[in-house]
């Protein structure tokens, strides 16, 4: 997929509830799903995000590759091997660049000195370790906030009235860890400009109670993978 569309589609419920990116960027990410014309325009709108670019960047750098290569938007949304080329260094640079953007330098420091090895710039890196609203100071970083931010994943058990019915996870303290509990049912919005055809059995992608894309089994891997080993690491 188009690496603006799938990073518009993640970005989506984000800057419609209020909690990053410019004004009136929703509107636009919903604009360009029915018109690739507008894909300049949405372009321009995720770089005014506090968190998305500087992992955007750092995945690009250490794969050669441009920030919007479609391999590099996934691979920060959901995983693939481009995160294999990243390392606790590279996520040590993405926490010096969200310090610019937002983070309190504080926490940012104190991230970067504590860093275990082994993690990747993952959008559930930032959720689980940077922390839920660290950035942009608008979300409490709390364990049900970390469980609607992370991406999560789902099969879908039933569609009905303009909602989707998931076979999912969320997450649970246990021994003084964060572990993700199964069989757990949650109701997800969608809107059909993202998902025109989804239906019961598709596995679908989650981020704030918002449906997004559909995943293929590979890419749901990739997503439980990179999510387990995050939160291994802390």
């Amino acid at each position: 997929m188009n690496g603006v569309e799938l990073c518009a589609r993640f970005s989506y419920i984000t800057n419609t509830l209020g909690y990053c990116g410019p004004s009136g960027a929703s509107k636009l990410f919903l604009d360009f799903a029915t018109d690739k014309s507008k894909e300049e325009e949405a372009r321009k709108a995720i770089l005014k995000f506090e968190g998305v670019p500087p992992y955007l960047k750092v995945i690009a750098e250490a794969n050669g590759r441009d920030m919007f290569d479609g391999k590099v938007v996934e691979a920060y949304w959901i995983g693939n091997k481009l995160l294999n080329r990243c390392s606790s260094a590279s996520c040590k640079k993405v926490i010096e660049k969200l310090m610019q953007r937002g983070l309190p330098p504080s926490i940012g420091k104190s991230l970067i000195e504590k860093m275990p090895e082994g993690m990747v710039p993952h959008h559930n890196f930032n959720v689980f370790y940077v922390g839920v609203g660290k950035t942009s100071g608008k979300v409490a970083t709390t364990l049900q906030n970390m469980d609607n931010c992370r991406v999560s994943w789902g099969k879908v058990l039933k569609v009905a009235h303009g909602n989707l019915y998931v076979d999912t996870q969320t997450l649970q303290e246990k021994d003084g860890k964060i572990v993700l509990r199964e069989g757990e049912t949650k109701t997800a919005v969608f809107l059909e400009e993202f998902l025109p055809a989804v239906g019961e059995g598709d596995i679908v992608a989650m981020h704030w109670g918002f449906a997004g894309m559909k995943l293929s089994e590979a890419q749901r891997q990739n997503l439980e993978n990179y999510t387990r080993r995050v939160l291994s690491l802390l």
